[in-house]
């Protein structure tokens, strides 16, 4: 090296020793700060065994939402919010969950849609938050006719505004509209209470819960598809047409599920092929960002809640179409993969009005 160079090499050693300092003392400040949660839930309270955090909302006259979330929440990072309508004659008590014991009744044993959604967490969607929306009859249908088709759905469409509100409106918030049974009402009001479906809407899945499905609303789940890659659309069924209880038929010759999912199809079928094939026991209808599933039911079960529950279809339905899901084993099945986060018991605290934050 020249005199010159070795020159500039002296002078450059200080300089860069000096912003060595400058760094070093930055990132130590920067250590020293006081930690602040990433995203905190205003009005919510910690609640149970498995380290959540819960809050009931009155969201209207004989609506209650209780929201269930993860004790952490990054709000930098990806949420999902599941809105999950109850089915009818079950309470957000009976729909949570909790283990069988002297004086628990039957119902809280067979949907666990809180231990799921542990599970859920466990498999890959640590911020997820369910939101239980019950009516104070216990059933969409009812209270939809009650306050008039057009009211209640424009109703329904500002009260998931108001849950959404509820969290701080996250950037990256990801919204399921599922529900079971008579929950279906709920989804189907909101699909019809506005022009198009919004794209934060990323998944819609009938748990044996399409019964009200008509051409205009595949025309309208269509063009949502179409908008976006990710949207998807699940629905679960089964045979439901000969199943008897008390020696009568449980559906008319023209209702169901079954034959809700046959009309689904056709629908579907005038823009989009399907494939069929089988998971485990069920008839699948797959086509780009669509999952059908038919259980063809030959012993003439009564499957209705079983599918949700005992076979995982809530964590199924969550869980089709992503692609660590896709890559490995399907829960679709007989025997319950979340059974280590079943509660002991459950109490929640009284609703609120969602003003309160």
């Amino acid at each position: 090296m020249n005199a010159a160079g070795s020159a500039r090499a002296n002078d450059a050693a200080p300089r860069r020793r000096a912003c060595a300092a400058v760094l070093t003392g930055a990132l130590l400040c920067a250590a020293c700060l006081p930690h602040r949660p990433a995203h905190d839930l205003a009005g919510f309270a910690p609640y149970g065994a498995f380290a959540e955090r819960v809050r009931v909302l009155r969201l209207d006259p004989g609506v209650t939402a209780t929201l269930v979330a993860p004790a952490q929440l990054d709000a930098r990072k990806p949420m999902d919010l599941i809105l999950y309508a109850l089915p009818n004659g079950n309470s957000t008590a009976e729909t949570m969950g909790r283990r069988l014991a002297d004086g628990v009744g039957w119902r809280f044993d067979i949907q666990h849609i809180a231990a799921q959604t542990r599970e859920l967490r466990a498999r890959g969607l640590p911020q997820t938050v369910v939101a239980y929306l019950e009516a104070d009859s216990k059933s969409w249908p009812a209270w939809r006719a009650k306050l008039g088709y057009d009211r209640a759905n424009a109703r329904i469409v500002e009260m998931v505004a108001q849950l959404r509100a509820a969290l701080g409106d996250p950037p990256r918030i990801s919204v399921t509209l599922t529900g079971h049974s008579g929950g279906g009402s709920f989804d189907f009001g909101f699909i019809d209470g506005q022009e198009a479906l919004p794209d934060w809407l990323t998944r819609i899945a009938f748990l044996d819960a399409n019964y009200n499905f008509e051409p205009r609303h595949g025309d309208k789940m269509l063009a949502w598809l179409r908008r976006d890659p990710r949207h998807m659309l699940v629905a679960l069924a089964y045979d439901d047409r000969e199943i008897m209880l008390d020696g009568k038929k449980v559906v008319s010759d023209s209702g169901g599920t079954w034959r809700a999912s046959q009309r689904m199809i056709s629908a579907l079928s005038k823009s989009v092929t399907f494939t069929r094939d089988t998971l485990g026991a069920f008839l699948r209808y797959r086509a780009p960002q669509i999952e059908l599933l038919l259980h063809p039911n030959p012993q003439n079960r009564i499957l209705h809640t079983e599918m949700i529950g005992e076979m995982n279809g809530y964590i199924h339905a969550m869980l089709t179409g992503r692609a660590e899901y896709e890559r490995g084993e399907k829960v679709l099945r007989s025997a319950r993969v979340y059974d280590q986060y079943i509660d002991g018991g459950i109490t929640l605290p009284p609703a609120t009005p969602p003003q309160r934050q």
